[in-house]
């Protein structure tokens, strides 16, 4: 047997002196007023009707319902639950374009980073146990989260995702490709995916050779595109609205989504190019419905390694204890324990009081 909160159990004794020198001082008060109020025969008479062995017995009943209370919070755990566990078994690596291209603001009245990391949120809401890793990257790139069916995980490593989270700027796609393969367990057997967002440009790299020999791999390669074929100029810090990057004939820099490139490494890489057409899109969403539609599921049963949760009977011993004690009365049931103070007791009680 373990406890979820066994803080509780180390508090009980010190609840139970707490009590015991409560009901102790009570006794001792409630008679101090009474020897005041009354002589020594008239108290004896007026407390005859009440039960010392009744009063024990509340007493008692009081103590083992606050135990039996504090064992209760201490949530006591024995046994194991066995669930069965339906996932489709996708291990899903995803690898974010986060280069100054990014930043321009063509996707859908945002800029392509901001709509990226909003569609693959979306995707990540829509994902059931599958296993999710994501990996950062513009001319290098590294692992921002491992694979792991910690989703919330991976959403907390987007909110670093921009140009100043790597060193070295650039677009290179077939690094990005290479060490999302890095991120896959070779020992596992289920299907595996690597999910490409990027607005396509590459400035160094082989894209498409890292693509087929992660096909080589069983590793399916698919694609997302940012921005539009129209391009837009790429501002040297996030939010800029006026100072834009110029290249070496001082004219503005335009970046354009290429299409082309990124369906091209999804044909290499046996996989889906998809397009990601603004802020809000569900478009990652409905691509990996798509994908997961065709891959086997199956159904794992296993023993989870938690005990189960067992307050609930001490609880409601607790709760018997607590309302038998409210229940049962201090008062002996006899006639005489019932019966009226007599004339001359009373008569007594007023000359002591006089």
């Amino acid at each position: 047997m373990t406890f979820g909160a066994p803080a509780w159990l180390i508090a009980l004794p010190v609840v139970a002196a707490a009590l015991a020198g409560l009901w102790w001082w009570a006794g001792r008060h409630a008679r101090a007023t009474l020897q005041r109020a009354f002589s020594t025969p008239l108290l004896d008479r007026l407390l005859r009707s009440v039960d010392p062995a009744r009063r024990r017995a509340k007493r008692i009943l009081l103590a083992l319902g606050v135990v039996a209370l504090g064992f209760a919070l201490a949530r006591p755990q024995w046994g194991r639950n066995e669930i069965e566990l339906e996932r489709s078994g996708v291990d899903l690596v995803i690898a974010l374009d986060v280069s100054r291209s990014m930043l321009a603001a063509d996707a859908g009245g945002t800029n392509r980073l901001t709509a990226a990391t909003m569609a693959i949120r979306r995707l990540l809401d829509s994902l059931g146990g599958d296993r999710v890793g994501l990996v950062l990257f513009a001319g290098e790139a590294f692992t921002a989260a491992p694979l792991t069916r910690d989703h919330t995980a991976v959403d907390r490593a987007l909110d670093s995702a921009g140009p100043d989270s790597v060193s070295e700027q650039g677009s290179d796609l077939g690094e990005a490709i290479q060490r999302a393969r890095e991120c896959f367990d070779r020992a596992a057997q289920g299907p595996r995916a690597l999910l490409v967002v990027s607005d396509g440009e590459q400035l160094q790299g082989d894209a498409l050779e890292a693509a087929r020999a992660a096909g080589r791999e069983g590793i399916h390669v698919h694609t997302a595109g940012v921005g539009s074929t129209m391009g837009a100029r790429v501002p040297r810090r996030a939010g800029e609205l006026r100072d834009f990057l110029r290249g070496a004939t001082g004219r503005e820099v335009v970046s354009r989504r290429d299409e082309q490139q990124l369906q091209r490494i999804a044909v290499a890489g046996n996989g889906i190019y998809t397009r990601i057409e603004g802020a809000g899109s569900g478009a990652l969403a409905a691509w990996f419905r798509r994908v997961a539609a065709a891959l086997p599921r199956s159904t794992e049963k296993r023993t989870v390694n938690e005990p189960r949760e067992q307050f609930q009977w001490p609880l409601a011993g607790a709760l018997a204890l607590l309302g038998g004690e409210w229940l049962l009365g201090e008062r002996r049931r006899s006639k005489q324990a019932r019966s009226k103070i007599s004339r001359e007791e009373i008569a007594g009680l007023g000359s002591v009081n006089t």
